[in-house]
């Protein structure tokens, strides 16, 4: 069991590295959909050569896949949707504000549908101590991410459009976690966990790119990309397909609000590191004191969901 749990803290940890090099991708590109559309052909990719290694066959019957339920196949769309929503609250809210309202949401929703039981997994009632494990969380993540910072800066902008876009935030975080949900039934339907994660990045990659040229995205502009030795870049493809893979395994063994929970302290501990030391081209930023003890009650609350 430790081992899972540590494998999806680093399923989490890994995300910033994701998120710093789709960054420098998008400030090439111009358009964040169509470095989301490298991002994602970059993992089906590797997923491609992982699959064909692994001597497993692409091939399913096509009256086998049409008597799936619908829903199985949204992992793709809801990843287009995840993006949009965070190219939108990114200028509405800043990246502290939209990390707070995602984040918020996957860790309040893992603990929700494993409470409820949804998408056949494991029902853990909601006690008194998850109840404590889940203000906790709240509580850490608000030190961590500096929330008295962000509300003394910006507490005269508040309004009940900017409440209204960090619920938003949070039903993207939400969506997170139905994903990872879906995924880990998909996988199951489809007999193999590599090739639900490969017709899932494909969906969001075909997605993302018809939006891009809906708005004149040329994606000619791939040509202009200048990797100059920073093959680094690429890696948030990799980085996607990992946690699609990870996210689709974990969720049925240590359940959603577990598994939600420790990917969120893996991104905090990640892009404290990654501020601390500007990797990949970030701003240096030295780790506080009060991101430790954030980080430390969150760590806190995923023992109080897993032990008692």
């Amino acid at each position: 069991m430790f081992a899972l749990l540590t494998l999806a803290f680093f399923t989490g940890f890994v995300i910033p590295l994701q998120t710093a090099a789709n960054g420098n991708l998008k400030r090439q590109m111009r358009s964040p959909f169509l470095a989301s559309c490298i991002n994602c052909s970059v993992g089906a990719c590797v997923l491609t050569v992982l699959i064909l290694a692994s001597g497993e066959s692409f091939y399913r019957p096509l009256d086998f896949l049409l008597s799936l339920d619908w829903w199985l196949y949204l992992s793709g769309p809801l990843g287009a949707v995840i993006l949009i929503v965070a190219i939108v609250l990114s200028a509405r809210l800043g990246m502290l504000g939209t990390s707070l309202s995602t984040m918020t949401g996957m860790m309040v929703s893992g603990l929700v549908f494993d409470a409820n039981g949804w998408f056949n997994l494991q029902v853990h009632p909601f006690s008194g101590a998850r109840a404590l494990a889940l203000i906790l969380m709240l509580i850490g993540l608000a030190i961590a991410l500096n929330l008295p910072s962000y509300l003394h800066k910006h507490g005269a902008k508040l309004s009940l459009a900017t409440i209204g876009w960090f619920l938003v935030g949070c039903v993207s975080g939400t969506l997170l976690t139905t994903q990872g949900a879906i995924n880990a039934i998909f996988r199951v339907e489809i007999g193999s966990v590599l090739v639900c994660a490969w017709i899932s990045m494909i969906l969001t990659a075909l997605i993302v790119l018809i939006i891009a040229l809906c708005l004149r995205h040329s994606p000619t502009r791939i040509l202009e990309l200048q990797v100059k030795g920073r093959y680094w870049i690429f890696i948030g493809g990799f980085i996607g397909a990992t946690t699609i893979i990870a996210t689709a395994l974990f969720v049925p063994l240590i359940g959603a609000g577990t598994t939600m929970t420790l990917g969120v302290a893996g991104q905090l501990c990640c892009a404290m590191l990654m501020d601390h030391i500007g990797l990949w081209e970030v701003e240096v930023r030295r780790i506080r004191i009060t991101q430790i003890v954030g980080l430390i009650l969150i760590v806190g609350a995923v023992a109080l969901i897993r032990l008692l």
